[in-house]
């Protein structure tokens, strides 16, 4: 057993986390590098860890709590500054045995730098998004922590609390925390947030490792995704933050069998690549949850290189009329269509116009280099190409599509005449 990890386990047992004795954890060597394995068969309902509220870092247990209520910070950007503070603290935190087990950061596109997020994200449905994100979390950090450091209650020091630090904190808790209850809010929880890695066809232990059969699940859910009741595990572990017999208590509880030897594997849920890589820092080969946004506003441009703007705007007022639009939301709609002759072309025009954001390799070219596994290419540039690649298979099914609805049209013209 690992010095990190004994250190761990002492904490573990000073808090009052009671973790069965049927779970290993086991340090793989890495930064990031847990697992967790099954030392024997577990029934459903089996009890394999109970956690004290008291033992999460939260805005309530942090002893940075009277600097974050006076500032009037709350939520994720309150606790960034308690998990700053802890981290600052050192030996000295309450948490300090579990704090050393967190990577700085996750490898997460926030922490990237900007001439990596264009290099290696331009075209693919994080790019604006992640430049948005950076934006408004330096705005942050300048409106409400920078304040701290030059004016607080008590001397911060600016290392442990510059901007930098505050994307690191905000990595590990996009992709860590959870929502606990309604006086604690949102948090760390030690035991369930165990990251866990797996080699898979050449990509090594820097990725995580996400699948859909064959493997013994925890899931670690975004706190933005939370509320209730929560499955740490979609096939086998329960997370309960209220539980009946103990209030103050959380619980992980299996819910279907798993076998003795076992390995454990960290699950999100049914998410695509981009929400994977944006909260996470991975993707998934073939993950059957990928999607591809064409905007309404390509589709509006393409409209009017056939059409009048005048024609244009007439018909998307009177889509809107007749409620052919499925889903609408501040910066995205979608609209019900047919398949004829005219929609099809319009979906080819569409798909090469996606296209072109990816700039001028091709998807083959994209693959040969995911070929070359993620060791070699490095974390970042093998899980945006793993995106990328996603993407555009998905857009190459567009294609089919049209051509194949495009083929039926014709037939059923011919078949009328």
């Amino acid at each position: 057993m690992s010095r990190r990890l004994r250190a761990f386990k002492r904490w573990m047992r000073s808090q009052g986390i009671e973790c069965s004795n049927t779970l290993e954890i086991i340090d793989d060597g890495c930064e990031q590098g847990f697992s967790v394995k099954a030392l024997c068969g577990l029934a459903e309902g089996d009890l394999v860890a109970t956690i004290p509220k008291s033992a999460c870092l939260t805005i309530q247990t942090s002893a940075a709590r009277e600097i974050i209520e006076d500032a009037g910070l709350a939520g994720l950007l309150g606790l960034a500054v308690a998990l700053m503070y802890e981290k600052s603290l050192g030996e000295v935190s309450a948490w300090a045995g579990y704090l050393q087990l967190l990577p700085d950061s996750e490898c997460a596109p926030l922490v990237w730098t900007l001439d990596e997020v264009d290099s290696l994200l331009n075209g693919t449905e994080l790019h604006k998004t992640v430049k948005e994100d950076k934006t408004l979390f330096y705005e942050d950090w300048k409106e409400c922590i920078l304040p701290l450091i030059v004016n607080g209650p008590i001397k911060l020091n600016p290392n442990c609390f510059g901007v930098e630090q505050y994307f690191a904190v905000r990595s590990l808790i996009a992709s860590r925390s959870f929502e606990i209850d309604d006086y604690h809010g949102v948090g760390m929880v030690p035991v369930a947030d165990l990251d866990n890695d797996v080699e898979d066809d050449g990509v090594g232990s820097c990725s995580n490792k996400l699948s859909t059969e064959d493997h013994h699940f925890i899931e670690n859910t975004s706190s933005s995704a939370l509320s209730g009741k929560y499955s740490l595990n979609d096939s086998h572990v329960e997370y309960s933050p209220n539980s009946e017999d103990d209030p103050m208590a959380l619980e992980m509880i299996v819910v279907k069998a798993i076998e003795a030897g076992a390995e454990v594997f960290n699950t999100y849920g049914s998410l695509g690549n981009a929400a994977l890589l944006h909260r996470y820092g991975f993707t998934e080969p073939d993950n059957p949850f990928d999607i591809v946004n064409i905007e309404l506003n390509i589709v509006l441009e393409w409209s009017k290189s056939l059409f009048s703007s005048r024609y244009v705007r007439a018909r998307l007022s009177l889509w809107r009329r007749l409620g052919f639009s499925g889903c609408v939301s501040p910066s995205s709609e979608y609209f019900e269509i047919s398949s004829d002759d005219m929609v099809c072309e319009a979906l080819f025009s569409l798909a090469d116009i996606r296209e072109s954001f990816y700039g001028e390799s091709s998807i083959e070219d994209d693959i040969e280099v995911l070929k070359r596994g993620c060791p070699m290419l490095g974390r970042k540039l093998y899980h945006s190409v793993m995106l990328r690649v996603s993407e555009r298979r998905i857009i190459q099914k567009l294609r089919m599509y049209a051509s194949s609805s495009s083929r039926r049209t014709k037939r059923t013209h011919i078949k009328k005449s």
